[in-house]
């Protein structure tokens, strides 16, 4: 599947099956580890700061694909997102700032099937600024129905709204506007030049 991508596909007869024999084997055979070494080297060459370490984990059942991304300030490291990430893989990359003066703040969009067998789109974003003194880390999450990230005026919108949370945020049935059978949780690290951004993608049901 390309570069960025570690651990062994997980499959079975079906998404709800996969999806939780997946989330039981987040950190089997080392493929955390080597996700974290694989970003740790972009950041040592990147030679820029602030930059965020990205970790995205598929607990889906199926394959994720890669639909779209944000960029409110910054921009992706030396490897590119991850095009797939298959269930049961984590997926990795460095975003970093334009330089020492700006922020690292994205967004990817990426899409898979709920427990129904319907399409929808997973997005998870994340702030890094620059000073820290000012502004904290934060995060934020949503799962909608296909296409709906394709909308440019929704990112104003997902931009406001994660000012107004922290560093961990989670999307289930109690999101009046979640795509139903799909969750999602984040995470940021906080008062630091390289935070770790981790997000776990999966099923209501897994």
């Amino acid at each position: 599947m390309g570069d960025g991508v570690f651990g062994t596909p997980i499959t079975s007869s079906n998404n709800g099956g996969s999806a939780r024999l997946a989330l039981d084997s987040k950190n089997a055979d080392g493929k955390d580890a080597r996700a974290f070494q694989f970003v740790d080297t972009l950041k040592e060459n990147s030679g820029v700061a602030p930059a965020t370490l990205c970790f995205i984990y598929n607990a889906t059942g199926d394959t994720l694909q890669l639909i779209s991304h944000k960029d409110w300030y910054g921009h992706i490291g030396a490897s590119p997102y991850p095009i797939q990430i298959a269930n049961g893989q984590w997926g990795a990359f460095l975003h970093v700032s334009k330089n020492s003066k700006t922020h690292s703040v994205g967004a990817v969009v990426y899409r898979g099937k709920n427990n129904k067998g319907v399409s929808c789109d997973w997005m998870v974003a994340w702030d890094n600024p620059i000073n820290k003194e000012t502004w904290n880390t934060k995060t934020y999450t949503e799962v909608r129905e296909k296409g709906h990230f394709a909308k440019k005026e929704f990112w104003d919108i997902i931009y406001k709204k994660m000012q107004d949370f922290g560093r961990v945020n989670y999307c289930s049935l109690e999101d009046g506007d979640n795509k139903p059978g799909c969750s999602s949780s984040v995470s940021i690290g906080g008062n630091f030049s390289f935070p770790i951004f981790s997000a776990v993608l999966t099923l209501e049901d897994a």
